[in-house]
Parts: structure tokens; C-alpha cells; sequence
């Protein structure tokens, strides 16, 4: 207990005087290169390496060569527990950074903290301690708040992309380990220039300016506005601002200035105004009248675009253009339609008086018809009973016999009698015919010779 209780006052002695002499300032050691704190010492029984080491370069040779009071091999063991291998150890004059640990357990680069929850270790058992043994070395782990006295102290601190990866307390030569915080870490831009270009047009006596504008007749006068502005952290030097004028787009003389001021000359539109220097931030603008195609009109006159561009270089710059636009409409050209001549009037006819209309005499009625008697049906005749046949020669000439006659027909009354068919004619077609005509004539004759006879008798 004895012996703890002189250690922990050899190391309240030595981080007193740590206070007391301050962090210390960066110095530079044997090596170019080297990290140099040029802080206190810790030169006690608790300090892994003993009395520390004021520099990166010193760190490294005790580190390989170890101290009369601690062996090489156990200095590896302990920090070899902590994740710092020798390669780490052997490149810390070009990766290590100045930082501190805090009694509260941060790791602080830069004034922001780049990692919290620190543990540190030491040679020597101090309460609330962990002891641990690697590879034969017993040592003992803590966090800061167990063994510091003062609130921070100096140490080497590596940093990977900005992540943190161990430490290196400067009066001891104790590891350090801790949660990393991530952090962004923003490296100084240099100051370079840079510059940006805007160009807008509005008709003359407007204050909308635009980038392109449509639909403006020939002869219309629009107001051209250039701004350049300087976007570095240093002053734009030798600038030139000068534009292009495209065909049917005319300058209108006198009207250039610059923040105000009159520019004389037409070399605007050529080689360009130079401008010595543009401060960082400051503008600059460029103004101008401009006709749109005074010198088209009538029946030449074309609907088209007008294009103009405002071009700026500087030293050590790229050229940088912007353009603005205006879009020309002619009015229609009407044709004129020929007058077609007018047809003389033919005189009007003078309408004839209509004849008044003779009423219509009233059509009369028609008498109806008588119907018709119905015709009375006629009585039939009883038929008379027939004539008995009678037979009789007849002496004919050549001493023919003459065919006995056929019986005679009933006679029948007159008022009953049907009309008789015409006789057909008697066609003469030979001798043999005249015979036969005379033959039957004959009995004809006969016939009616019989039936003349009868009547007579009968009466």
C-alpha cells in the first residue's frame, strides 16, 4: 500500500507540473518530420514508457529500443492490446495530429472532439482499475477519470479519413482507445476566382428584363442588361466583357454604360471592355439600346429570332458566354381583292292588272235514275206433234229415182220460231257439183211445195 500510495503521488506530482509547464507548443525534433509536444514528463513506475516522450520521433525509438526501466517486448504487449501494432507506431511522424484526452473521456483534434469513451492503461494498479495480462505483461486498464488529475492532457492522436484510431498521451506513452465520433473535417479552399455571367433584354421603357421575349414588330427598340458577377474567394483580374450583335439587330448609338456610366465607342461589339479587376462578390453591369430590324420592313420583312450573346473571359478563367433572345413577328400583308363591276339594273316591267275571276255558276244536281221493270219470263210453246212422212216418186228427168225425202220438221209458230242460221253459200267447184246443186234444190222445192199443200188443206 505503501509503495501505491507513492506512485499515485508521483503521478499527481507529475501531472501538476504538466499543468503548471502547460500543454506545450509543436517543435520540431531530429526528424523533419516529427510531431514535437514538448510537454511534461511522467518519470514514475505507472508510465508504460518511462518519462514519456516529448516527441513522435522519440516515441519510436524508445518504442523499438525500449527503456532501462522497461523492456521493449512489454511495451509491445500493452499497446499491442490496444490495436497500435508497429507498423502504426513506426509511421506516427507523418499520421499523427496534436490533441488532447479529457478527464471526462473525450479526444479532442482541433478544438472538436473526435472521440468519446476513452480508456487509457498504465503499469500500476490505481482503484477502479481492470487488470489485465497479455503475453506474459500484467498492466491495468481505466478510464481517465480514475487516474487523471488534471482535466486534459496532451497527446499524439492518429485520424483515418477523418475517423479517429488511437492515441498517445505525450507525458507517459500510454495508449489510448475510445469510440470515434465522425466527424467532417473541412480543408481551407484556396482562394481562387471565379465568375458567373447573366444576360436579359426588355423592351425599352420596361423594367421586366427576361431572358427572351416574343412576338416584337420590326423597328421595336429593346434594352440589353449584361451582370457579371465575381463567385471566388479572389478578385477576377483582367476581365473582358464584350457582344455579339447578330444581323437585323442595330446598335443604338450611345446608349452603352457600365454601372451608369457612358462607354464610348463601338468596341463593346468587337474587342470587348476590359475590366482590371472584379473584386470577390462584386458585379458589374453592362447596358445598351438596340433596334430590331429598322432596315427590314414591307414585303422583305421575316419572322425570325434574334439571338444576341454576352461573352466574358479572365485570367486563369474559361471563357463563359449567356444570351438572351427576341422573336420578330411581321403584321400580314392583306391582297387586295379586285372590284368586280357592277351589272347595270334592267328596268322593271310594269305588272299587268289581273283580270278579275268570273265567280263559278254552281253546277246542278243530278237527277237519279229510274230503276229498271224486271223482264217478265216468256212461256214455253207445247211442241206440235210431228207430220207423218209421205212417200212419193218423183218422175226425174233420165229416169233418176230421187232418194226419198227425210221426214218434215214440225212446224213451229212464228212468234216462236228461232232465227235460222245464213245459209251457207253455195260454192260451184264442177260438173258434179252442178248436179249435186240441182238435185238438192230440187228437193227443196219439193219440201216446200209438201208444206204448202198442207197448209191448204188445213184450212
Amino acid at each position: 500500500m505503501k509503495n501505491l500510495s507513492s506512485m499515485k503521488q508521483n503521478v499527481k506530482i507529475s501531472l501538476v507540473a504538466a499543468l503548471v509547464i502547460g500543454a506545450g507548443g509543436v517543435a520540431v525534433s531530429g526528424n523533419a518530420n516529427a510531431l514535437n509536444l514538448a510537454g511534461p514528463t511522467d518519470c514514475n513506475a505507472n508510465a508504460v514508457i518511462f518519462c514519456g516522450a516529448q516527441s513522435t520521433q522519440t516515441l519510436i525509438s524508445k518504442y523499438n529500443s525500449g527503456t532501462a526501466q522497461n523492456s521493449a517486448k512489454s511495451i509491445h504487449d500493452i499497446y499491442a492490446k490496444f490495436g497500435v501494432s508497429s507498423v502504426k507506431v513506426n509511421a506516427l511522424n507523418t499520421s499523427a495530429v496534436a490533441g488532447s484526452v479529457t478527464k471526462s473521456g473525450d479526444v479532442i483534434v482541433g478544438g472538436k472532439v473526435v472521440a468519446k469513451n476513452a480508456l487509457t492503461a498504465g503499469r500500476q494498479f490505481i482503484s477502479g482499475s481492470t487488470q489485465v495480462t497479455s503475453n506474459g505483461t500484467t498492466f491495468f486498464t481505466r478510464a481517465p477519470s480514475v487516474s487523471f488529475v488534471s482535466a486534459s492532457i496532451p497527446a499524439y492522436v492518429v485520424m483515418s479519413n477523418g475517423v479517429f484510431q488511437f492515441a498517445i498521451i505525450e507525458s507517459c506513452a500510454n495508449p489510448v482507445t475510445a469510440t470515434p465520433v465522425v466527424v467532417t473535417i473541412v480543408k481551407p479552399v484556396p482562394a481562387t476566382p471565379s465568375y458567373t455571367v447573366v444576360k436579359t433584354v426588355a423592351v425599352k421603357g420596361s423594367n421586366t428584363y427576361q431572358s427572351s421575349i416574343a412576338d416584337l414588330k420590326p423597328g421595336t427598340h429593346v434594352t440589353y442588361r449584361i451582370v457579371v458577377k465575381s463567385t471566388g474567394k479572389a478578385a477576377v483580374t483582367s476581365l473582358v466583357v464584350k457582344d455579339i450583335l447578330p444581323a437585323h439587330l442595330i446598335y443604338s448609338p450611345g446608349t452603352l454604360t457600365r454601372d451608369g456610366a457612358a462607354i464610348a465607342g463601338t468596341g463593346f461589339f468587337s474587342t470587348g471592355v476590359t475590366v482590371a479587376s472584379l473584386a470577390a462578390g462584386a458585379t458589374t453591369t453592362f447596358q445598351f439600346e438596340s433596334a430590331i430590324g429598322t432596315t427590314v420592313a414591307g414585303t422583305d420583312c421575316t419572322n425570325e429570332t434574334l439571338t444576341n450573346t454576352g461573352t466574358i473571359k479572365a485570367t486563369s478563367l474559361p471563357v463563359t458566354s449567356a444570351t438572351a433572345a427576341v422573336s420578330t413577328v411581321c403584321a400580314p400583308v392583306v391582297p387586295v381583292t379586285p372590284v368586280t363591276p357592277v351589272t347595270p339594273v334592267t328596268p322593271v316591267t310594269p305588272v299587268t292588272p289581273v283580270t278579275p275571276v268570273t265567280p263559278v255558276t254552281p253546277v246542278t244536281p243530278v237527277t237519279p235514275v229510274t230503276p229498271v221493270t224486271p223482264v217478265v219470263p216468256v212461256t214455253p210453246v207445247a211442241p206440235v206433234a210431228p207430220v207423218a212422212p209421205v212417200t212419193q216418186i218423183v218422175a226425174v228427168e233420165q229416169n233418176v229415182a230421187v232418194e226419198q225425202a227425210a221426214p218434215v220438221a214440225p212446224v213451229v209458230p212464228a212468234e216462236h220460231v228461232a232465227p235460222s242460221a245464213p245459209v251457207a253459200a253455195l260454192v260451184n267447184t264442177g260438173a258434179g257439183s252442178s248436179a249435186a246443186l240441182f238435185g238438192g234444190a230440187s228437193v227443196i222445192a219439193f219440201a216446200a211445195y209438201q208444206w204448202a199443200l198442207r197448209r191448204r188443206l188445213s184450212l
